[in-house]
């Protein structure tokens, strides 16, 4: 190679070097590291219906006694790259949903004042504060009976929804019915706050406990019963229940550590999946915002108010935390009171038998006439109907305490399924018997 050539190329690489020298550096930022590298994976159904649940400790609470805190365990309900979704494993305390027996949502109910203030303030550290996202919570209606299920909330710690506690990405029976995978404890503490205990047989220990979605009226609330069904009717606001939290929280922290994994069978439905794993990310009803402003902010006076981070936190009471505008009458002190609990009886009677014998017809305009044989000892019956055999298209759902009904204001050329179950009441809640056959009605009337 020739001298002119050499100091060609030696002109070309310091032009090269220069210009490199001048253009900005892009920062790239790493990649979430995938759920995997954390040890703990969403919940899996085996072919037998039992869910196992991966758990992990994060927080403290008073569980054995009100002096003492100890780690509160979480089931990992769905895991995506760095963002965990728990459920409390055990229930940690017993609130009413509201004080005053008024039409409220979750957004306007106290017991979601008291989670995201009194709760978070005394289970979590400054640190494990900021590990908890907030979450852009979704408030659907009633299902079966359309109540409005409010305004969407921003919340560090809420409750499930009928739809949530129905999710079988989550491990859950997808049905009403009753399931283990839904069935929880209560922890010594919140016996000490007033949870009911069952003393004795098949659910010992256990109670109900409350979820957001609203009941069939707007003063009342839906919850999960003690054998794990889940009772869309719902009970009087009043009433003081079991709370289960739920929270997502940010796996990149270093404030949680793994806990040992808890399964449960799927119940007499039997309707988990099939396979050992899901093969694609569930799809919650209610996500983590992307940032820590979320881009939808519900209205002042229900928003949980901005506190101070503390380390230690007073054991909290039934008074709602004083806040500038707060969701609770100022005047409110000391626990409230509260109306007798219907349902804190032992179960006393058994499941009625199967509806048999059901019969869809169009003989009306725009109407469908059933009838069925009367299941003995049934209170009464709960029917369901739909546009698709999986119930899950515009399903709607009524009650009668007669083995007959007619289906109004259905819509011509369409085409409707129908099921039928009979119920009895332990208290004021209704324990179902089996789903009837389905029967297809095209209304041609």
């Amino acid at each position: 190679m020739t001298t002119k050539r050499r100091r060609k190329l030696l002109a070309l690489s310091l032009s090269l070097v220069m210009a490199i020298s001048i253009i900005p550096l892009r920062v790239i930022s790493p990649q979430p590291a995938k759920a995997a590298s954390y040890g703990i994976s969403n919940p899996r159904t085996d072919k037998n219906g039992v869910s196992t649940w991966d758990c992990v400790y994060f927080g403290n609470y008073y569980q054995s006694n009100s002096t003492t805190k100890e780690p509160i365990k979480w089931r990992v309900l769905s895991v995506n790259e760095d963002d965990a979704f728990l459920l409390a494993d055990k229930n940690l305390d017993c609130q009413p949903y509201y004080i005053e027996p008024k039409n409220v949502t979750w957004e306007t109910c106290t017991l979601r004042n008291w989670l995201n203030n009194n709760f978070y303030n005394t289970a979590f550290s400054a640190e494990e504060k900021n590990a908890i996202r907030t979450t852009l919570v979704v408030n659907e209606d009633n299902p079966d009976d359309g109540t409005e299920g409010g305004n969407n909330t921003n919340d560090k710690v809420y409750l499930l929804s009928i739809q949530e506690a129905m999710n079988s990405w989550y491990g859950f029976s997808p049905d009403y019915e009753s399931s283990e995978t839904r069935e929880s404890k209560n922890t010594e503490y919140a016996k000490e706050q007033g949870a009911w205990n069952n003393e004795s047989g098949e659910y010992s220990g256990s109670d109900w406990w409350w979820l957001r979605s609203p009941g069939c009226f707007s003063y009342n609330a839906t919850f999960v019963h003690i054998n794990g069904s889940v009772d869309s009717y719902g009970d009087s606001v009043l009433a003081s229940s079991a709370v289960r939290p739920v929270l997502h929280l940010n796996l990149s922290s270093t404030t949680w550590r793994k806990a040992d994994t808890v399964s449960a069978a799927g119940g007499s439905s039997g309707g988990s999946a099939e396979t050992e794993k899901p093969t694609e990310a569930p799809k919650p009803t209610s996500e983590p915002a992307e940032t820590e402003k979320p881009t939808e902010s519900p209205k002042p006076t229900s928003e949980p108010a901005e506190t101070e981070n503390p380390t230690t936190s007073p054991k909290p009471t039934n008074k709602p935390a004083e806040t500038e505008k707060p969701t609770v009458s100022p005047k409110q002190t000391g626990k409230p009171i509260i109306s007798p609990k219907p349902t804190n009886e032992p179960i006393k009677v058994t499941a009625p038998a199967g509806v048999k014998k059901l019969t869809a017809k169009n003989k009306k305009k725009k109407a469908v006439v059933l009838s069925w044989k009367t299941v003995s000892g049934a209170k009464g019956y709960q029917l369901q109907y739909a546009m698709n055999k999986k119930f899950t298209k515009k399903k709607k759902s009524k009650l009668t305490a007669k083995a007959k009904f007619t289906v109004k204001k259905l819509k011509k050329k369409r085409t409707y399924y129908f099921r039928v179950r009979a119920y009895k009441l332990n208290g004021k809640t209704k324990v179902y018997g089996k789903w009837s056959k389905v029967k297809k009605v095209k209304v041609k009337k």
